[in-house]
């Protein structure tokens, strides 16, 4: 039923952009008008592909040519949309100010042109972000009664599913054990699909070099498509899966829960005192929760909570709308005087291969001591 709501929501929202990127930005660039009629076509035939990437995500009838066409041509409305706001905003302020009409006239091309140039430019090098391998940004974390310093090796939202597959799990792996860590977590949305499709997709995560092995929590994403047979296919390749349950590593509590999705699907669900349960009060507890917003429900406070799940907004402006619903987007935060917070903007990405602003990552923790 969730993946019903996403589909038909989806279906909506991308006819009402497409619509509104029309009527608000295309329909008003001088250049463009002797081509209006060619250019209703293309948002019609948009619209019907942008239907059928859609309706893909249940009955997967699509060659990978075909879904990576349709998934850039969602990528492009979104980025469509986001200009022709913008740009409707400072066209209605450009009316209100007082030009003699020649002045006004080439005042209009200029701006015209720039705000074409800047879709374009600015979408191909959000295709570029996406299709690249994620970048390893490190960060420093000071966590009380913390012994001795930990690296922990973090990815997330890795979705391997129809485009990004073996290859592209196996660039990460190289990419994480080149970082030395003694701890690696994966934290939610590692799949993209049901679990008769995983073959041999997972099988470079037995590659990976780590101290102290490599913990999991599921995310949304494994919800729709059989998190049963899924969690199976995972633990197959060695890593430990974490589900409202806790070990204790090197000086920390490692402690992990079940996506807030179990809730929709009542399954699997997230339960916060059975995954601290038996925790040792001396040592620092690290969380692993996929959504940020699961935070919101925690009665009781832990050291350091990792996420994902907010792919840091994929493609401008949408990080304003992942920040309210989940109230945290990317980086390190606190959250109160014993809780931080650090939240990935994941490694791989869905739906569009597109990233605007948003460059994906493999997040090394360097954990120290708050002396």
């Amino acid at each position: 039923m969730g993946l019903l709501r996403i589909i038909i929501g989806g279906i909506i929202f991308s006819a009402l952009i497409n619509l509104y990127s029309y009527k608000r930005f295309v329909k008003n660039i001088g250049f463009l008008r002797p081509y209006l009629r060619y250019i209703r076509i293309f948002f019609y035939v948009i619209s019907i592909l942008e239907f059928g990437f859609v309706l893909q995500i249940i009955f997967h009838f699509f060659n990978i040519e075909m879904y990576i066409f349709t998934g850039t041509l969602i990528g492009f409305s979104l980025f469509l949309f986001a200009v022709s706001f913008v740009y409707d905003i400072l066209r209605v302020l450009f009316k209100k100010t007082k030009f003699d009409s020649n002045r006004r006239k080439f005042i209009k091309l200029c701006f015209d042109l720039t705000f074409f140039i800047l879709l374009f430019s600015y979408f191909f090098k959000g295709m570029f972000n996406a299709l690249t391998p994620p970048v390893i940004r490190h960060t420093q974390i000071k966590l009380k009664n913390l012994k001795e310093p930990m690296r922990i090796a973090m990815i997330t939202d890795v979705h391997i599913g129809e485009f990004l597959q073996k290859e592209f799990l196996a660039s990460l792996v190289y990419q994480i054990n080149s970082t030395k860590p003694d701890l690696v977590v994966i934290v939610g949305d590692m799949i993209d699909f049901s679990s008769e499709h995983i073959g041999d997709f997972l099988d470079p995560l037995k590659d990976i070099k780590s101290k102290h092995g490599i913990f999991y929590v599921p995310g949304n994403h494994e919800y729709y498509h059989g998190i049963d047979g899924i969690l199976a296919k995972i633990s197959q390749t060695g890593v430990k899966i974490l589900g409202n349950a806790n070990i204790k590593i090197d000086g920390i509590n490692l402690a992990g829960v079940y996506d807030i999705a179990g809730f929709r699907f009542k399954h699997l669900e997230p339960d916060l005192d059975k995954a601290l349960e038996g925790t040792d009060k001396n040592l620092p507890t690290v969380l692993l929760s996929h959504q940020p917003k699961f935070i919101k429900t925690m009665a009781q406070d832990v050291d350091l909570v990792l996420c994902g799940h907010t792919h840091a907004g994929q493609i401008f402006p949408f990080q304003a709308l992942v920040l309210i619903d989940q109230g945290y987007l990317h980086g390190l935060y606190t959250h109160n005087d014993k809780m931080q917070v650090y939240v990935s903007s994941g490694a791989g990405f869905w739906g569009p291969p597109v990233r605007i602003f948003a460059q994906s990552e493999i997040a090394v923790l360097d954990l120290k001591p708050d002396l």
